[in-house]
């Protein structure tokens, strides 16, 4: 009899001992390896607000904001700590009223930001406040000083009408609104009328995929 209860208690032993084996393996498949949480971690990318001092303009943004950046108000205002920024609608010519956010720092505007067709981030338009180029050039800077080429402007059109439009082909996605003082006749002014009455009084911004990359 004793005999015969050694026999089957052997296989319950067996089995007793191969299920916490077979758990551990389970838990161990189920944890993530070490090498993809550093990888998810080297993603993040810190970036700083602007709270206050120059807002420098290049190509891959306009301080803060970049072309991942949302158009959000409340993802602006975080990145503007110290701005005020509003929704509103930009009315320009026939059709309806377009959404845009405005940014206002120490009581200047600062920034008209639209969107584009798919939503997402369109258009910086900068005419105030201390902006800086990609060549670190600042508004009201003239035409004989910022080294433009003519042969990388055009007239501009809609509201920049009598205005010059001007790219630089290290960061073509970045418009120079070229103001002339006192011109009317549309077209493009000669350099020497640049040269007089020229001045820079505005910058656009867009992202890169969104630019007409080699023209203004």
């Amino acid at each position: 009899m004793t005999q015969r209860l050694a026999f089957i208690a052997l296989p319950i032993l067996l089995l007793a001992a191969c299920g916490p084996v077979e758990k551990k393996a389970d838990e161990a498949g189920a944890a993530p390896p070490p090498a993809a949480e550093g990888q998810s971690a080297s993603v993040a990318v810190a970036v700083t607000p602007h709270a206050g001092g120059p807002l420098a303009v290049s190509a891959q943004g306009v301080g803060p904001i970049t072309s991942a950046t949302a158009f959000d108000a409340p993802t602006l205002a975080a990145l503007f700590p110290k701005a005020v920024v509003k929704s509103a609608f930009l009315h320009s010519g026939p059709g309806p009223a377009a959404p845009i956010i405005t940014v206002e720092q120490n009581q200047i505007p600062l920034m008209e930001i639209s969107r584009n067709e798919d939503g997402d981030l369109g258009a910086i338009r900068l005419e105030g406040g201390d902006v800086r180029g990609p060549r670190d050039e600042t508004l009201l800077t003239k035409w004989s000083a910022l080294g433009l080429d003519i042969a990388h402007c055009r007239a501009g059109e809609g509201r920049d009408v009598n205005t010059v439009v001007c790219v630089r082909p290290e960061a073509p996605n970045v418009q120079y609104l070229i103001g002339v003082r006192g011109w009317t006749q549309g077209g493009l002014p000669t350099v020497e009328t640049l040269n007089a009455k020229g001045q820079l009084n505005g910058l656009v911004w867009r992202p890169i995929e969104g630019a007409a990359v080699g023209s203004a």
